[in-house]
């Protein structure tokens, strides 16, 4: 019987304006790997990786739940993220 050495990531980027995204990213099950290549992936794209999360999740991020019309401090860089108002 043959191993499966494929497994499916949540992987979490940041862009340089500081803008957040997530992608199903299909890797190793070695983790160091995968982190290696979803790294070299993203860079790419200009994207840095923050986060491999195993298996395909759903993200929410603060833009998700608060509009520019709420809060104008929707920027990722000026809010306090214990703040959600």
């Amino acid at each position: 019987m043959l191993e499966n050495t494929e497994m499916i990531y949540t992987a979490i980027y940041q862009s340089g304006q500081g803008s957040l995204t997530r992608m199903r990213y299909l890797g190793e099950v070695n983790k160091q790997e995968s982190w290696l290549r979803a790294a070299r992936d993203g860079a790419k794209n200009n994207l840095c990786l923050v986060a491999l999360v195993p298996g395909d999740h759903p993200v929410y991020f603060y833009e998700n739940f608060v509009s520019d019309e709420i809060s104008p401090r929707s920027n990722i860089q000026d809010h306090d993220v214990f703040e959600m108002t």
